[in-house]
Formats: C-alpha cells, sequence, structure tokens
C-alpha cells in the first residue's frame, strides 16, 4: 500500500465554490431562504445533543453527486438526526432511501423529519447494528454513505460488497479525521478510528474491485466505484 500522504488528493476549487455559493433565479432565493434556515435549526439541534452530523458543503457535494447519478438505491450508514439524508433524499426521483443508525432517538428523529419534507419519497430508516442489518437487506445499492464508527469502516465496505450493484458508488465521510490521519503519532484515543480508516482505505484502493478517488471536502471523502463485472 501507498503511504497515505503519497496519493493524490483531488482539489477542485470550482466544485467548492459552486458549493457554497450557487448562484440562483430569484424566485428560488426564498426557498433557499427557507431551506439555510430549515438545516441551521438540524445543525443547532445536533450540536445541543452532541449528535455528529456532516457540514453543508459535503451536504451539497452528496446532493450534486445524488443530482449526477440519479441513484436507486441508496444507503445511508449512520443517518443521524437525518441531516445529511436530507441531501441523499432532496434529488431522488423513483428511487428508494434506506437510513441506518444505532440510536433509536435518532432514527425515529431523522424520519419525522424526512418524512415532513418529503412526504411522496420512498425510504425507511432502520435501528440497530448496520453490520447485522445489511445482510438481511432483500436488494442491491448503488449509492451508498458510510459515516459511522470509524473502526468499522472495514467491515462496513466488506459487508457491503454482496449488496453493491456494478457500477454503485461508495462515499466515505471523515477520511482524514481532523487531519490525524496524516500525523506519525496518534493518541491512544484516536488509535481504533485511525486504524480503521488506514484498513478502510488500504482496501478501496488495493482491490482490483474498486477504483477511489479523495477530495478535500468537509473532514475528507473518499468516492469510491465498484467495478467488479
Amino acid at each position: 500500500m501507498k503511504n497515505i500522504q503519497e496519493f493524490k488528493i483531488t482539489q477542485i476549487k470550482e466544485l467548492r465554490a459552486y458549493l457554497k455559493e450557487k448562484s440562483m433565479p430569484a424566485g428560488l432565493k426564498k426557498n433557499a431562504a427557507l431551506e439555510k434556515k430549515l438545516l441551521a435549526g438540524l445543525q443547532k439541534e445536533a450540536a445541543f445533543k452532541k449528535i455528529p452530523i456532516i457540514d453543508v458543503t459535503t451536504g451539497r457535494f452528496l446532493e450534486l453527486i445524488c443530482l449526477l447519478t440519479g441513484p436507486k438505491n441508496i444507503l445511508e450508514i449512520g443517518c443521524g438526526n437525518g441531516f445529511s439524508s436530507y441531501f441523499l433524499i432532496k434529488n431522488l426521483k423513483d428511487g428508494y432511501y434506506t437510513g441506518i443508525d444505532l440510536n433509536q432517538d435518532r432514527v425515529k428523529r431523522a424520519e419525522r423529519f424526512i418524512r415532513s419534507k418529503f412526504p411522496k419519497k420512498q425510504f425507511k430508516f432502520l435501528t440497530g447494528n448496520a453490520l447485522k442489518l445489511i445482510p438481511e437487506l432483500q436488494y442491491n445499492f448503488d449509492l451508498v454513505f458510510i459515516d459511522a464508527a470509524k473502526y468499522e469502516y472495514p467491515q462496513y465496505i466488506k459487508t457491503l460488497e454482496n449488496k453493491l450493484e456494478s457500477g454503485a458508488l461508495i462515499i466515505a465521510d471523515n477520511i482524514f479525521y481532523k487531519n490525524k490521519i496524516f500525523k506519525r503519532e496518534t493518541v491512544r484515543h484516536d488509535l481504533n478510528s485511525i486504524k480503521g480508516i488506514k484498513e478502510y482505505i488500504r482496501y478501496i484502493t488495493d482491490s482490483d474491485d474498486f477504483s477511489s478517488y479523495f477530495f478535500d471536502i468537509g473532514d475528507g471523502i473518499s468516492v469510491t466505484k465498484f467495478i467488479k463485472k
């Protein structure tokens, strides 16, 4: 495996600018303002309850990926209070979304929130350990977003392999882990998380079944394409 610092980290200034500041017709500005207020409320709730969520830039990245690829079956591992789910479901047309989280209260909150905003979308939220729930799911996925326990990242990707459509995208958050992934020394508290992320990176870059890219967005994102035939 190549040293993590040798990986070419893709910098897309134009994309980042687009994600932060989208120009839009005047008629959409009101909706944008309402959305901003809505998301700010979820962010405030997450901060108060100490629920880890993605930042808005990462959310816009997910939104754009969904808009461009038009996934039919989305899986989110670690849906939290529904903040990231919002961006994944927003442009979902005829597809289906499945969200998983260990925390029952968060799952209920996410489901209420998404149902109130997207009553006509097709989705379900499950409470439990994703490693146990994924094998029981009856369909395959063409888009997966992973943002859960970092030490379990390697197990997630291995468990998912039999549940992926050819060409599926797997997006993992916190790949840089506050840039701690690049440091030579790791404090004891972060050992398992750093080990899990490094093992995940090793797996998706060494396997011929995957093609991966790394983006300096938020806390670092990996976008992996499943290319097994």
